[in-house]
């Protein structure tokens, strides 16, 4: 059955990583840990669980290549995938780059086939001390794999390695309402904090700073990779202000300047809403934004197809239809497009689990009639 169901009571998250951010790994650990507590004092009548899959705690020693030993070990059941890099890409093994590389290639396989797992993917932009040759290779691998993830809108960043908890927290916050709310059992409060009906004027100040060296970079920095990564490192703080700021969204959505539109598509980023998803979609004309800001709009509808309900499909549609047809007006910069192309996919695939799901009421009245379930009911034969 598509998509695959895991067990009602845990929620399985794989954490994949090289060697260098193994304080990014322990602080992942805290936080599934801090998230149980939570669980069990709102909810503990449901006995809902979140489990860490890590090499160091899932695996034992074995004959055989390395990474073919924890694919073994660890099964690709799992609901959230969650990369972590900085600058080094990892190991080679015998199918892959790294690793790290050949697990998130396996869960993207299984994502593409199953609609499941969850994957967000985070790079570490802490500066990196004068590399040896080798260690320039690895970072030259990293860059690498991280425009190829870019291209389908699975890459988050944080500014400096202490900060990974806070800026992890709010996605695996997101990710486990997701799957709750999938599973038809959402616990109000858990998601990544609704956020207060009136910001605070502290966070407000600091989300209109962001804002404006964001339009401060634009105007003053030549076009490159170093205005790219100031950007982005501005980015992941107003995606880290995003719950507290939440209610603000349409001022920022009204306001005058491009980074206050930037922070409500960060709010977006965080929050999927439906009702906005004709305002993102305007984001991608390149005569109302620039293309950074189109990107980010781009990533927020993605990710609005991966975390809305199968109800919003149609509007889903209609949405990333539209922005992919004012992004196609800047052939130029095909980030945007491809992003929003991997949507599609994605929604498609969604589509078609829905149509299938509703068939299964009549599926299994007769599960063992083969003969009861060919073309005519197959929504794949129709695509």
């Amino acid at each position: 059955m598509y998509p695959e169901a895991a067990p009602s009571k845990l929620i399985k998250i794989f954490l994949a990583s090289p060697s260098d951010v193994q304080s990014e790994r322990d602080a992942l650990s805290g936080l599934v840990r801090e998230i149980n507590d939570v669980l069990a004092f709102l909810v503990p009548d449901r006995e809902l669980r979140l489990e860490l899959l890590r090499y160091e705690t899932h695996t034992y020693p074995d004959v055989g290549q390395a990474q073919d030993v924890i694919n073994q070990q660890i099964p690709l059941d799992y609901d959230i995938f969650i990369g972590v890099m900085w600058k080094r890409c990892g190991t080679p093994t015998a199918s892959s780059q790294s690793g790290t590389i050949e697990e998130f290639q396996r869960a993207l396989a299984r994502r593409e086939q199953t609609g499941r797992p969850t994957i967000m993917f985070y790079f570490c932009e802490e500066s990196v001390p004068f590399p040896r040759s080798d260690e320039l290779e690895q970072l030259a691998k990293v860059v690498r794999f991280r425009e190829e993830l870019a291209s389908k809108g699975y890459t988050l960043s944080y500014p400096s390695r202490a900060s990974f908890r806070d800026h992890v927290r709010g996605g695996l916050l997101r990710a486990v309402a997701d799957l709750l709310r999938g599973r038809d059992q959402p616990i109000r409060g858990l998601e990544a904090a609704p956020g207060p009906m009136f910001p605070a004027e502290e966070d407000k100040r600091e989300v209109a700073s962001l804002a404006a060296k964001f339009d401060e970079i634009r105007r003053t920095m030549p076009s490159g990779r170093e205005r790219t990564q100031r950007m982005s490192e501005i980015t992941a703080a107003l995606r880290l202000k995003a719950a507290a700021v939440r209610a603000s969204l349409p001022e920022y959505k009204t306001g005058n300047s491009m980074g206050q539109h930037l922070a409500a598509v960060c709010i977006l980023q965080q929050f999927p809403n439906a009702a906005e998803l004709t305002w993102l979609a305007e984001r991608l004309d390149p005569d109302k934004e620039p293309p950074y800001t189109g990107y980010q709009a781009a990533v927020a509808l993605a990710q609005a197809v991966r975390s809305l309900p199968h109800t919003d499909n149609s509007t889903l549609e209609n949405g990333v239809n539209t922005a992919l047809s004012l992004a196609k007006r800047n052939p130029n910069d095909p980030g945007r497009i491809r992003v929003l192309e991997q949507a599609i996919s994605e929604l498609q695939a969604k589509v078609a689990s829905s149509w299938l799901t509703k068939t299964l009421p009549f599926q299994k009245e007769a599960p063992n009639r083969a003969d009861r379930f060919d073309q005519r009911t197959d929504p794949w034969s129709r695509i």
